[in-house]
């Protein structure tokens, strides 16, 4: 069982009293889940001390502390990696847009390179010529 899945559980159960003897309470389950699952998660969460059953062991679990703490924790990890991608996709546009300035640029570039070389050549060949007449 993934965190998304443990998430949803845990909503589910804090959001509702899930008593598996209330025939009222399938179709929502159905709605969120497949019934199977659920109950085969339910053993699964009560195992991990994240829901209880009542102390009448009648099928009428609820959230505990830990379940608490442990959906927080979940959904802060949610919003941690939700606004780490927003980041990496702000610094990927960003970086497109230098490169995209940057490729405007590079004609700039290039022949401002090239003036300078011609120069060079030029100043190299007038030293050689004055070095000559010495």
């Amino acid at each position: 069982m993934n965190n998304n899945e443990v998430k949803n559980h845990l909503i589910f159960f804090k959001q509702n009293i899930v008593n598996l003897r209330d025939q009222d309470l399938y179709p929502k389950i159905d709605r969120y889940f497949d019934r199977t699952l659920f109950i085969q998660n339910i053993d699964f969460l009560e195992r991990n001390s994240l829901i209880v059953e009542d102390d009448n062991r009648d099928s009428i679990y609820s959230i505990t502390d830990k379940g608490e703490a442990f959906l927080k924790q979940i959904i802060e990890e949610d919003k941690y990696l939700a606004e780490k991608e927003r980041i990496e996709f702000e610094k990927s546009k960003i970086d497109l847009d230098l490169a995209q300035k940057m490729l405007k640029e590079y004609p700039y570039t290039k022949w401002f390179a090239r003036i300078s070389i011609f120069i060079a050549v030029v100043l190299a060949i007038l030293e050689i010529i004055q070095w000559k007449d010495k």
